[in-house]
């Protein structure tokens, strides 16, 4: 059919998104826990974003070029993302909804750069760039619909999803909990 395919790459991405090698929205359909994998499946797009109520506790501090101070409205309102994973220290298994590193690292203005996670505990985090920005892994607020209680580790914690890349014996001790900052890594 002359006129159809006008150009070579057309008739390329016709044969991706028929092969089921290309999702209906550009991206890569691989096998989700596979290097370059497209594994980020938002529930909640970015919201209009609230300024912060009289009163309303900080939970999450960006430490960037400029320091941001998120309230739980506030990351609620940033793009979410959802898994089922079983927390590797309570073994239990747990839907978590939360934000991605990925976008609050390009919200910090540090994309591309290891992240270090700092808990109330005083306890440090370090996660790679090269892990979060392939996978989902997010700060979590909630957990099976709910706001994370102390006892289980909240109310911010980070979780990894259920992929074979990040097995509990290697990636168990970055299961940070009680978070209340994210940095870029300094050397």
């Amino acid at each position: 059919m002359p006129g159809v395919f006008p150009h070579k790459s057309h008739l390329l991405l016709y044969c991706l998104l028929l092969t089921g090698t290309l999702g209906t929205d550009g991206t890569a359909n691989a096998e989700p826990g596979t290097p370059g994998s497209s594994d980020f499946r938002y529930v909640q797009p970015a919201r209009p974003f609230p300024p912060a109520r009289p009163g309303e506790p900080t939970l999450l501090t960006l430490h960037a070029t400029r320091p941001e101070h998120l309230t739980l409205n506030q990351l609620r309102a940033l793009p979410a993302t959802q898994f089922t994973v079983q927390h590797p220290q309570l073994q239990q298994t747990f839907t978590y909804r939360g934000v991605p590193l990925r976008d609050l690292a390009r919200r910090g203005g540090f994309l591309g750069r290891d992240i270090r996670v700092t808990a109330d505990d005083g306890f440090i985090a370090i996660i790679r760039a090269a892990d979060y920005s392939q996978a989902p892994i997010m700060v979590a607020y909630e957990a099976d619909g709910r706001p994370i209680p102390t006892l289980k580790k909240g109310p911010l914690l980070i979780a990894f999803p259920p992929d074979r890349r990040f097995p509990p014996n290697r990636y168990g001790s970055q299961w940070a909990w009680y978070v209340t900052g994210i940095s870029p890594r300094t050397p």
